[in-house]
């Protein structure tokens, strides 16, 4: 197979019969006559490669890239490192290629940036292509990303926020820090969910997908006899959104930083039992998290971690409830 070239108003065009008898015609898009002998070249290799081998040999990231978009792909990221990768056969594309054109793409870009507008769309692409058995899959390393460090507070925070915050506001952020729970697990709660006879309360479906039964600090259990139900539920709040601005205007009342209910709640709690000597597994089975990454492999014996917790953390609010009177 050799195919002609040929001129068209001034362009250079290839033109004749692939490996497979089939007739090709394309345009060479350059008027240079050099050019279009290297480009007429190329098409040949492409050609007997696609003949031999199949698509996988030839297809080119961008060429994937627009199957990709057509298919409904997210294309908000696209562009800029479809530039990059033009031309690239998917069968070349390594990890380290993808990352070393996010960086071009984005050079003076923050390792979140490059990661979530280069890395993630580039890998969505080449994955897809492998879903259509052009490629093989691939799995991409991310730029390193430094987490900010998040604050714990202690009990000393919350006796400052409390005079400042709506009762039913300091119930739902009291109940956080105690039980390690979420903030949707909190919001949830109804009142047939609680108990106050017994100081418990019992989570329905957690994130995890499972059910959950925490206690509850004697405080806690005093505030919410006297807590009137709102909106169907235990703290009130249908929403999270709902109740951050009211939290951050109690936090400014009270003269101390505004932290979030995360911060408040769920850090707080495990950093607490962290403090005390619980190891990583028996805060985990406290607080309730799926997986832990372990710091300390030894664990702690006790029969009910989540009571354990309740018990110490209940026990510090008690010190500081009788240093403040």
């Amino acid at each position: 197979m050799r195919l002609k070239i040929t001129t068209r108003h001034g362009v250079f065009h290839a033109d004749g019969y692939g490996p497979d008898g089939k007739r090709v015609r394309r345009s060479l898009k350059t008027t240079d006559p050099r050019r279009a002998e290297e480009l007429r070249a190329d098409l040949e290799k492409r050609l007997w490669q696609l003949h031999l081998y199949g698509a996988s040999a030839v297809m080119t990231f961008d060429q994937a890239a627009v199957a990709y978009a057509e298919d409904g792909g997210e294309t908000r990221f696209l562009v800029k490192i479809s530039e990059q990768l033009s031309g690239t056969p998917l069968h070349s594309i390594t990890p380290k290629i993808i990352r070393n054109a996010a960086e071009a793409a984005y050079p003076n870009a923050k390792p979140a940036t490059r990661n979530r507008e280069g890395v993630t769309p580039a890998q969505a692409v080449v994955n897809y292509a492998h879903d259509q058995g052009w490629c093989g899959p691939i799995k991409v390393k991310r730029f390193p990303v430094e987490k900010p460090k998040r604050e714990a507070v202690g009990i000393e925070y919350l006796a400052a926020l409390e005079p400042h915050t709506p009762v039913n506001l300091f119930a739902l952020i009291l109940f956080l820090h105690t039980t390690g729970r979420r903030v949707g697990d909190a919001i949830g709660l109804t009142p047939d969910d609680i108990d106050l006879e017994n100081g418990t309360a019992f989570i329905a479906k957690t994130k995890n997908g499972d059910s959950a039964t925490v206690s509850l600090v004697p405080v806690l259990v005093d505030i919410l006899k006297e807590l009137p139900t709102s909106n169907g539920h235990v703290f009130g709040y249908k929403d999270r959104r709902c109740l951050y601005g009211t939290l951050r205007r109690s936090c400014d009342r009270a003269g101390i930083k505004y932290l979030g209910t995360h911060q408040l709640g769920r850090h707080s709690f495990a950093t607490a039992l962290e403090r005390e000597g619980w190891n990583s597994k028996a805060i985990a089975d406290a607080g309730g998290w799926k997986s832990v990454r372990l710091v300390d492999e030894t664990y702690i014996h006790t029969n009910d971690p989540a009571a354990r917790a309740t018990a110490i953390l209940g026990r510090n609010w008690s010190r500081v409830s009788k240093v403040s009177k």
